[in-house]
C-alpha cells in the first residue's frame, strides 16, 4: 500500500506543476483592456509590443454591402515624451479583404480617442497638431498614408477625432495621392503617432471606421462608402489555450503510467533480493 503512494504522489506532483504553469501562462497572456461592452480598447505602457485587430464591414448609401470589407492590425510601440507632450505610436497593417465580386480601395482609417484611467472611460482627449505640419510632438502619420485629419466620414458614419489618409479630408478629396490607399487583396503599412498635451500613461480608442472609394462590382461603378470596425484583441502566442488545463483523464493517465512503471520494477527488485 505504501509503495503505491510513490507513483500516486508523483502523478499528483506533475499535475500540480502543469496547473501552476498554466496559471502562469494565463497571467502573462492578458492583452489590452476591453471596456464599454468591448467596443473600446484601453491602452497603457504594459501593452507595448502587443496587437489588436479591427475588422471592418462595408456599406454604400447606408446599406450593408456583402463582400465589402477590410482589416487593420494595430501594434502598440509605446510612449515618447517630447517637449512637454506625450506621443503614442502604432504600427498599423491595413488589408482590403473585399470579395464576393466586389473590388474597392480603402482610402482612409480613423477613430476616436478618450481619457482612460485603467478601468473606465473619461472624457474625449484632444490630440495635438492634427491637420497641421507634421513634426516631433505632433500627431502625424507616415508610410501608406501621409495626412492626419479631423472631421467626419460620410455615409451616415459621423464625426471622428482623427483619420489617416492621402486625401485632403477624411472623406477623400483631391489632394496628394488621390489614388492612395489599399486595393482589394493587398496590405499596406503605416506608422501613426498620436500626440497628447502633458504626461499621458493611459488612453483609449474606439469608433473605428474606414473610407472606401473606387467600389466596383455587384452593379456598383466607382462608388464610395464606409465601414465600421469590430474589435478583436486576439490571443497571444503564449495563450493558455495552447497549454490545456489537466483534466481527470490526464490525471488518471499520469497516475497509471507511474503505477505501471513502479510495477515493472517490483519483480526485478525481488529477483535481485532473492538472488
Amino acid at each position: 500500500m505504501f509503495r503505491l503512494l510513490k507513483p500516486l504522489t508523483l502523478g499528483l506532483s506533475v499535475i500540480g506543476s502543469i496547473g501552476v504553469y498554466s496559471l502562469t501562462v494565463a497571467a502573462s497572456a492578458s492583452a489590452f483592456t476591453l471596456v464599454d461592452g468591448s467596443k473600446t480598447v484601453g491602452i497603457s505602457a504594459s501593452d507595448i509590443g502587443k496587437e489588436f485587430t479591427v475588422d471592418f464591414n462595408g456599406s454604400i448609401d447606408e446599406k450593408d454591402v456583402t463582400g465589402l470589407s477590410s482589416e487593420a492590425i494595430f501594434k502598440f510601440l509605446g510612449f515618447n515624451s517630447v517637449s512637454g507632450n506625450t506621443e503614442a505610436i502604432f504600427d498599423v497593417f491595413l488589408t482590403n479583404n473585399s470579395s464576393n465580386g466586389i473590388t474597392s480601395r480603402t482610402s482612409a482609417l480613423g477613430f476616436d480617442v478618450w481619457n482612460f484611467n485603467g478601468t473606465s472611460l473619461g472624457s474625449g482627449m484632444n490630440l495635438v497638431g492634427v491637420g497641421s505640419a507634421s513634426g516631433s510632438g505632433n500627431t502625424r502619420v507616415e508610410g501608406l498614408f501621409s495626412n492626419d485629419r479631423s472631421g467626419s466620414f460620410p455615409n451616415g458614419f459621423g464625426e471622428i477625432d482623427v483619420c489617416f489618409t492621402k486625401g485632403t479630408t477624411c472623406q477623400g478629396g483631391r489632394g496628394e495621392g488621390n489614388d492612395g490607399g489599399v486595393t482589394t487583396g493587398n496590405t499596406g503599412n503605416f506608422k501613426a503617432t498620436l500626440a497628447f498635451s502633458g504626461e499621458v500613461q493611459t488612453f483609449a480608442v474606439n469608433n473605428f471606421g474606414v473610407r472606401y472609394q473606387s467600389i466596383n462590382g455587384q452593379g456598383f461603378v466607382g462608388d464610395s462608402g464606409t465601414g465600421r470596425g469590430t474589435i478583436d484583441i486576439g490571443i497571444p502566442s503564449e495563450s493558455p489555450k495552447q497549454v490545456p488545463e489537466p483534466t481527470a483523464t490526464t490525471a488518471l493517465l499520469l497516475i497509471g503510467f507511474g503505477t505501471l512503471k513502479y510495477g515493472k520494477k517490483k519483480p526485478q527488485t525481488l529477483i535481485q533480493t532473492e538472488g
